[in-house]
């Protein structure tokens, strides 16, 4: 997969809608689905005894730097600028009570930072659309996490999918490898497009398992939010 390809088409397909997206920010705060993840980084970045550095990992609009507490330095990467420009003035400024933010415009998947330079890194909203879960970027992940550092992400659930989409895909997968080059080559310029790249939770476990995080656990949330309804996948691991 070229990440290079697929971020600007990102990037090209998030140009005209940021403004609308930091619309919908307002709406999300008063959601259910909202407070619920609240309280996870709420709870994580209040589980340690100092001020901490954290990373959100596709910040988008900013719609969770709010959420945090005992943040010392938080650091926003996302592939947008326009998103990034929203970023600046996020909802519920007043509530955000980190000491410093850095808002950084770039690809996650080919990033770079030192290692052990966050305490917490969290992604939401990301993976799914456009954006796969891989083992080389929860490899990351643990590189750029201090000992002890804890890592929180969603991702669609795929078994939630409607059925046609998942048989779909699935044959796409088992005929991909005996498909004639043209069609392979039409196949692989649709991928590079906006793909999806929901997951199982058979598939998102077994993927944990080959990455370095020790503990994890991966659990549902159906999410009921007016701006979207579906099941996401929510995986906690600490290094």
């Amino acid at each position: 997969m070229d990440y290079e390809v697929v971020g600007a088409n990102v990037r090209a397909s998030y140009r005209e809608v940021s403004p609308k997206y930091r619309d919908d920010d307002e709406i999300e705060v008063t959601t259910d689905n909202h407070r619920h993840i609240s309280r996870i980084l709420r709870d994580i970045s209040c589980s340690f005894e100092r001020p901490i550095a954290v990373l959100d990992v596709g910040c988008g609009t900013g719609r969770y730097f709010h959420c945090l507490q005992n943040v010392a330095q938080l650091v926003g990467i996302d592939i947008s600028p326009d998103m990034l420009k929203a970023a600046e003035s996020p909802v519920r400024a007043s509530e955000v009570t980190a000491q410093e933010i850095q808002l950084l415009c770039d690809n996650a998947y080919l990033a770079s930072f030192e290692p052990a330079s966050f305490d917490f890194i969290y992604s939401l909203g990301m993976f799914g659309n456009a954006c796969p879960v891989t083992v080389d970027i929860c490899n990351r992940f643990y590189d750029w996490l201090r000992p002890g550092g804890r890592l929180f992400f969603n991702v669609v659930d795929l078994a939630t999918i409607p059925f046609k989409y998942r048989l779909r895909k699935r044959m796409r997968r088992l005929l991909y490898p005996v498909l004639p080059r043209s069609i392979k080559r039409t196949l692989d310029e649709r991928q590079q497009w906006l793909p999806f790249f929901g997951m199982t939770r058979k598939e998102l476990q077994r993927l944990m398992r080959q990455t370095p995080f020790q503990q994890y656990a991966v659990s549902s949330h159906v999410c009921s939010s007016p701006l979207w309804r579906g099941t996401l996948l929510e995986c906690s691991a600490t290094k």
